[in-house]
Parts: C-alpha cells; structure tokens; sequence
C-alpha cells in the first residue's frame, strides 16, 4: 500500500488512559518541536486526562499549549468523506502526518480500513510525504494473541520512543519464523 517509505505502521500497548498519554507524550512533543502534524482518532475522551498529566510536567507553555490543541476528544467512527476530508487537509499542508489511533481492538480496526482506503484512492497524492500510524490498543479488555497484532505493524512505540518489534521483543523474529 503506497510508497514503501511514507507509510509506517506503529503499534503499542497501554492498561489505562494514564498510562497511555505518558507513554506517547514524550513522542508526540518531540514531533510537534519537528513540526509534524498530529491527527487523532479516539474511541475515548483523553482530553482531561492529558491536561492533568501536563500540569504535573515542566516543559515549556509553548509546548504544553501545542499537546493540548490537539484533538484529544473521543471519535465515532466517522463516515469515509469526513476522515477522507481531515486527511487530504492534513497532507495539503504537511509532509510528514502522524495519525493517532486508540482503543479496542474493533475501533482500531475500523479506523484503520478508513484510512486505508483513503490512502489507496490517493496513493498518487502521498507520494513523498511520510505517514505514520499509530495504533494504541487497550489491553484491559484484549483477548486476543498479541503476536497477530504484531505481526500487522513495523515498529512499536513505549515511553521511550518508536523502536523495532525485535528490538523489544527480542524473541519476536526467531518465533515468527517458527
């Protein structure tokens, strides 16, 4: 789907919106000082959650006003035109977009056959600019195999940054060839 390098599927883990908004935040500040647009497609509302987590945090108001004009509200599922719409607007204006995407397993899923439809009707449109998904799955109500999840995405982000599954999982590739 699209040029090799401008799609890059990003997935993680979190037990609590908590813990969630502290394991990307340090990522997403450090995308905002590059100057990479932030989308956000939310199954739940982290809007005061992400404020109380601010407040407790020194870093610059800049900074913290930036997080928070992010759309940090809760998102139904849109209708394809309404995504397809924020996303063209969001690749007119920028080279290099993340897209974050939290929930169960279900609304990620949804959300993600969203944007790649968008993205396969204009794949022409993105060639040259980078694209980065992040799928953040709730794991209190995650009954499925981690490994299929895993096995869907590239890379993997935590409180430390974006990282390579194996480098993580250090196991991962031995078992996935098994």
């Amino acid at each position: 789907m699209g040029d090799i390098n401008s799609i890059e599927r990003v997935c993680g883990f979190y037990v609590s919106s908590i813990h969630l908004i502290t394991m990307i935040l340090p990522y997403i500040k450090n995308q905002i000082n590059k100057n990479v647009k932030i989308e956000t497609i939310l199954e739940y509302n982290l809007k005061e959650n992400v404020s109380n987590v601010l407040s407790n945090l020194i870093i610059k108001d800049k900074e913290k006003e930036d997080i928070l004009h992010i759309n940090w509200s809760n998102n139904k599922i849109q209708k394809y035109f309404n995504i397809e719409k924020k996303l063209k607007n969001m690749l007119e204006n920028n080279s290099q977009t993340n897209i974050l995407i939290s929930g169960r397993k279900k609304f990620i899923e949804e959300a993600n056959k969203i944007i790649d439809k968008f993205i396969n009707k204009n794949i022409n449109k993105i060639k040259g600019k980078k694209i980065t998904i992040i799928d953040c799955y709730e794991v209190t109500e995650f009954d499925d195999n981690i490994r299929e999840i895993l096995d869907t995405h590239e890379l993997l982000i935590n409180t430390s940054g974006i990282h390579k599954i194996e480098d993580i999982f250090e196991d991962y590739n031995t078992r996935k060839i098994n």
